[in-house]
């Protein structure tokens, strides 16, 4: 009876081994899913990131773009204006120029016209002195975030913002 006892205990450790080897084999089997469950997930993550990445840099890339071409257009003009005014301006000189021209011409004939000298001297003083200026908008310099806009980088962990940071 002694050795049935002794053989049914090795049957117990035996059962109880088998019984904890099979619950191990079955917690590595899980824990195994669950990490590769956690590797998807931070593969999806990883990869998402990437992806909106790449987005934003399109999107930041585009609006640079967009203002460059709304500067060229606007320079393009402001240049136009200004070669308008030049020979608007130098015609001015010009003709008025002429005109001093021909009457000390005529004055050095001996002509006695001395009237249109007056008109000339009019005319002179009409013309003036004339300055232009290009008065920069500082707003671009001054604040081109406003002008091209921010970065702001949020970190969520389970509905609540970890931190953020804006770039820019």
């Amino acid at each position: 009876m002694h050795s049935t006892h002794k053989g049914s205990d090795i049957s117990k450790v035996d059962d109880g081994f088998r019984k904890q080897m099979a619950s191990d084999v079955d917690n590595v089997t899980a824990g195994a899913e669950k990490c590769r469950q956690m590797l998807d997930r931070v593969e999806k993550e990883k990869n998402d990131f990437s992806e909106q990445m790449t987005k934003i840099g399109s999107e930041i890339s585009e609006k640079a773009e967009q203002l460059k071409r709304m500067i060229d257009v606007h320079k393009e003009k402001l240049m136009n204006e200004l070669s308008s005014m030049k020979q608007k301006r130098i015609k001015e000189i010009e003709s008025l120029r002429e005109e001093i021209e021909r009457q000390l011409l005529s004055m050095e004939r001996g002509a006695d016209e001395l009237l249109t000298f007056d008109v000339i001297e009019r005319t002179l003083a009409d013309l003036g002195h004339a300055d232009v200026t290009f008065t920069s908008s500082n707003f671009v310099v001054d604040d081109v975030n406003k002008t091209l806009g921010q970065l702001r980088l949020n970190a969520v962990k389970e509905g609540e913002i970890i931190y953020f940071q804006t770039l820019l």
